[in-house]
């Protein structure tokens, strides 16, 4: 089966049974399925993209609606049930993510995801047609309206819009700017677009206008966080006034839009649009955008970092999901140890090496150090006294000498290290990095690495160059890489509690006929310490939500129930929240997704036993049908549908479910 999701949100209403059978030959829009649940059919009443396949119906069921209060009575008879469902949808229109499934017989079904309800407006008819409208804000945007202005005067880009349509042939003709809630500006008119990380950049052939509304113009509209979904006959008459409209004025150069046409028109047509899908590879090198100015110091220089990265990932020969890299960089932002996991020949190790490369780091600031197999303790990664001799001689992964540059004066407050250990799981971790692993859990000024006792400083002839102890500060990033196959060890939780373990997904193979030649021998200047610093939030104290601190608990006392020493751990919690406090703001890896993610790399890596023992926590699976029944886990993602769908998570546990029906055990 494969599945395409489109992450852009639609506004349906429950379709009628002429329609229905007009459209598909079908009787009826409301029916019980064979599996004894309610399915409905929703029919599109919004714009949908231009690519968008010819598609108005999509199949619901009712489980999407029991947050909502509406209980499917079992009890009584089909007819009953079915009409208990049109008089609870009858006032209400619906928005949904759209999602393609192909199954095996290569037959299409389009689904609504994450429903969600809104009351019909009182004049709501059936012929209505709603069109999305971007809306632009001081509150998500961080942008006064005068540095808006002056944004789309000169084609710079705007921020960014989730869960509308960013493809080249769906430029709105005018977006809005929201001043409070009573009070709207809207501009226009424009002609084609970009989008990349720094959201949208607009283009125009005539000036640009603009007029203020009231909020009461959109008393038959619907606004849905960023997006302002607009009856189009409101529609209509907003585009005729814009037209009739003076020219927009810009308080802040002292220009209007033909003076602004002349000063970016050279630069929009040199540039190629950038309209890449969250889910999708990179398929071209991207512009180094602006983006909107906010309380992140550098959120622009950030956003420049990270089209450099995407860029040489692909000069290198390298095919990701985007959302994997900006994963790996927050990652690397937040957590003292960073594990890329997955099989080998994917790339992880080159990803360390793109990443230090879009740095500008030199070999110096770069030490992968290739694992051994034989290493049993810290001896062999740190060195040893030699006490025949006097001296200290460090292990000959280079490692030390690496750390003792970055404490030197001229380096540890403006060069960042780099530190990969490749293949780290070829012994096991928990030995040879046994003191790395109390050391790293501790705050950057606190990270002390004990070469020897102090006592022996003052008899060993090498002691100037190798002090008893070597302060590890927040220069040094430290990297693992592992394949997970049989000639490799299995992390303990105590490796876990302390990383993010990142699985790499695989592309199709395709992409790779797009990929270029690397660039050898190109200098870059290089990303100094305090602009890297700048890149993390200074945010103090905990941010998590309420109900995300309720997830993560029910979560672990789930755990406990299976076992007293399995569980999340407030060590966890912190970490997770200290990522999300540090992740970018973009459409292509949303909070939601990040969320999803942390519990795959933070709390789904720990799950490891015998079918006997996780059975009631991850459920069981029906080989033939695919589906999982029964388990708290999935229990407890459902009942926090509202902060994310769980994609990821869910796929991880019926992975794991997969793995206890087979095999008896899951690793």
């Amino acid at each position: 089966m494969t599945i395409k999701n489109w992450d852009i949100d639609l506004v349906g209403v429950l379709a009628d049974n002429d329609y229905v059978s007009e459209t598909t030959g079908k009787p009826f829009a409301v029916f019980v399925n064979r599996q004894n649940s309610i399915q409905f059919l929703i029919k599109v009443i919004s714009q949908t993209p231009e690519t968008f396949p010819d598609v108005r119906l999509f199949t619901c069921y009712a489980s999407e609606l029991h947050r909502y209060g509406f209980e499917d009575q079992y009890n009584k008879s089909d007819d009953e049930r079915e009409e208990a469902l049109r008089d609870f949808l009858r006032d209400n229109l619906l928005i949904f993510r759209p999602t393609r499934k192909v199954n095996l017989g290569q037959n299409e079904v389009y689904l609504a995801k994450e429903a969600r309800l809104i009351p019909k407006w009182d004049s709501y008819h059936d012929k209505i047609t709603l069109m999305p409208v971007p809306i632009f804000s001081t509150k998500h945007h961080k942008l006064s309206f005068e540095d808006f202005q002056t944004r789309l005067l000169t084609k710079k880009f705007v921020g960014k819009i989730d869960y509308i349509s960013t493809e080249p042939d769906d430029t709105p003709s005018f977006v809005l700017w929201k001043h409070d809630d009573t009070r709207f500006e809207v501009i226009g008119e424009f002609d084609k677009h970009q989008y990349a990380f720094g959201g949208f950049c607009f283009s125009y052939k005539e000036p640009l206008k603009n007029i203020s509304v009231s909020s009461e113009w959109f008393d038959n509209c619907h606004e849905e966080k960023d997006i302002m979904f607009i009856e189009l006959n409101t529609y209509t008459r907003i585009s005729s006034e814009l037209h009739q409209a003076g020219v927009l004025q810009d308080t802040e150069i002292g220009s209007t839009t033909s003076a602004a046409v002349e000063i970016a028109a050279t630069t929009m047509e040199l540039s190629d649009p950038v309209t890449e899908e969250a889910a999708q590879p990179l398929a071209q090198e991207a512009p180094e955008p602006a983006v909107p100015a906010s309380d992140h110091l550098s959120s622009s220089e950030e956003t420049r970092f990270l089209e450099l990265f995407y860029s040489i990932t692909r000069d290198m020969g390298l095919q990701y999901q985007k959302r994997d890299l900006l994963n790996f960089h927050t990652s690397l932002k937040s957590s003292t140890l960073t594990i890329l996991a997955g099989m080998s020949g994917t790339g992880k190790s080159k990803l360390v090496q793109a990443y230090s490369r879009a740095l500008g780091m030199d070999d110096s600031q770069l030490n992968i150090i290739p694992v051994r197999p034989s290493w049993s303790d810290d001896a062999d990664l740190v060195g040893f006294v030699d006490s025949l001799h006097m001296v200290y001689r460090p292990g000959d992964s280079g490692m030390i000498n690496t750390l003792i540059n970055a404490k030197n004066d001229e380096n540890k407050n403006n060069k960042l290290y780099i530190i990969c250990f490749d293949e780290m799981n070829l012994a096991r971790v928990e030995h040879y990095f046994s003191q790395f692993l109390s050391v790293l859990e501790l705050e950057p000024s606190r990270r002390i690495l004990r070469l020897y006792n102090d006592d022996l400083e003052a008899k060993l002839y090498n002691s100037a160059q190798y002090p008893p102890t070597i302060p590890i500060g927040d220069n040094v990033i430290f990297v693992g890489t592992v394949n997970l196959d049989e000639s490799t060890y299995h992390f303990s939780d105590k490796v876990l509690d302390r990383a993010n373990v990142i699985s790499l997904e695989i592309m199709p193979f395709i992409g790779l006929k797009e990929l270029k030649d690397e660039k050898k021998n190109q200098k870059r200047e290089p990303y100094s310490l305090d602009v890297f610093r700048s890149f993390k939030s200074t945010e103090n104290g905990f941010s998590l939500s309420d109900q995300e601190v309720h997830l993560f608990w029910d979560i672990h006392q789930a755990f406990q129930t299976v076992n007293t020493n399995l569980g999340v751990g407030p060590r966890i919690v912190k970490q997770i929240d200290n990522y999300m406090k540090n992740l970018p703001k973009t459409s292509y890896f949303t909070s939601s997704d990040a969320l999803d993610k942390q519990i795959v790399q933070r709390i789904l890596t720990k799950l490891r036993g015998s079918e006997e023992q996780l059975q009631a926590l991850l459920g069981t699976i029906d080989l033939h049908t695919g589906k999982v029944t029964g388990g708290s886990l999935l229990e407890i993602l459902d009942r926090y549908h509202d902060l994310s769908p769980f994609t990821e998570s869910r796929k991880i546990i019926d992975q794991k479910t997969r793995e206890l029906k087979i095999n008896g055990y899951t690793v």
